[in-house]
């Protein structure tokens, strides 16, 4: 057996028709031969996962607003996959489907290459057994490093499955878990914030780092006198700010947006006119401004706190 094969594997926002990708690996092999080269990516997938996809793979919404979206992917991706004779997934109906869905939406052409289903292989040989990727695992002596479901991890430990469903005798150990490749550097900011979210779970919250203050001084505030919550409110502030100047499509109905728009715009002093945040819609859980007030409320936000003129 001698063919490009490419192994891959990719987890989502959760499992429905308009969920998203975001983060895919993929190992390559020379038929069953290991090849040195791999893929390791991660997406903003521009909406919020489901809290089960969460507990699932781990990645938190708050960082995966800070990585790039499929898109910025998708010509070089597509070019990848179309070189593979063989695509290798377990239950890889699911994956390609998620997979040429995000093609779609970037528009390239869905993949129609040859596949190979290692959960549909692993039923016909074992047809009493469960066919779970874990539970195939187990059945050939492998399991998973940690509960969570890492691309990365899933991929190579699919690729032992592959090789002992096709007669190979020795497992691939997947090497320690990489950063994916275009991973983003969080900044230090992002990083307290979700520490102060631990803080509200009961643990303790380390002081503010340099950027933090910077960030609250410029709106005439001292971070060391707030409370951890409205220091966090402040950041969420921060985060839709460059999402709006950005032109990153924005969930303009998230229910945080209300309390930090009023609170700043009260207590930060903003030259934003009140009436322009008049055109709540008090009356519905899901209240809605208008874009070009948001809009000049992140422009002079960033220009408060960033030393930057927008």
């Amino acid at each position: 057996m001698s063919s490009k094969t490419l192994v891959f594997d990719v987890e989502t926002t959760g499992i429905g028709a308009h969920d998203r990708v975001v983060s895919l690996a993929g190992v390559w092999c020379d038929g069953l031969e290991l090849l040195s080269e791999d893929i390791y990516l991660v997406f903003n997938p521009l909406i919020n996962c489901h809290p089960e996809a969460v507990q699932k793979h781990g990645l938190q919404d708050w960082w995966l607003r800070y990585q790039t979206p499929f898109a910025d992917h998708a010509s070089a991706l597509r070019k990848k996959f179309s070189e593979a004779e063989l695509l290798v997934g377990h239950n890889i109906g699911f994956d390609l489907r998620m997979l040429n869905h995000e093609f779609i939406k970037a528009g390239e052409p869905p993949l129609n290459n040859v596949t190979f289903c290692t959960m549909q292989a692993f039923r016909e040989r074992e047809p009493r057994r469960p066919y779970n990727l874990d539970a195939c695992l187990s059945f050939i002596g492998l399991r998973r490093s940690t509960n969570t479901h890492n691309a990365f991890e899933d991929t190579f430990l699919t690729t032992s499955l592959y090789r002992w469903l096709n007669g190979a005798k020795e497992h691939v150990n997947p090497p320690l878990f990489p950063l994916p490749s275009n991973a983003a550097t969080i900044p230090d900011e992002v990083i307290w914030a979700d520490q102060i979210d631990q803080t509200m779970q009961g643990n303790s919250c380390p002081p503010p780092p340099p950027s933090v203050v910077t960030i609250l001084s410029g709106l005439g505030f001292d971070a060391n006198t707030l409370e951890p919550h409205i220091v966090r409110m402040y950041l969420a502030a921060r985060d839709y700010a460059f999402a709006i100047v950005k032109k990153t499509p924005l969930d303009e109905t998230d229910e945080h947006i209300r309390e930090l728009i009023i609170a700043l715009v009260h207590n930060a002093e903003f030259t934003v006119p009140l009436r322009d945040w008049s055109r709540w819609d008090w009356g519905r859980p899901k209240p809605r401004v208008h874009h070009d007030d948001l809009r000049a409320f992140a422009m002079e936000f960033l220009s408060r706190t960033t030393n930057t003129a927008f």
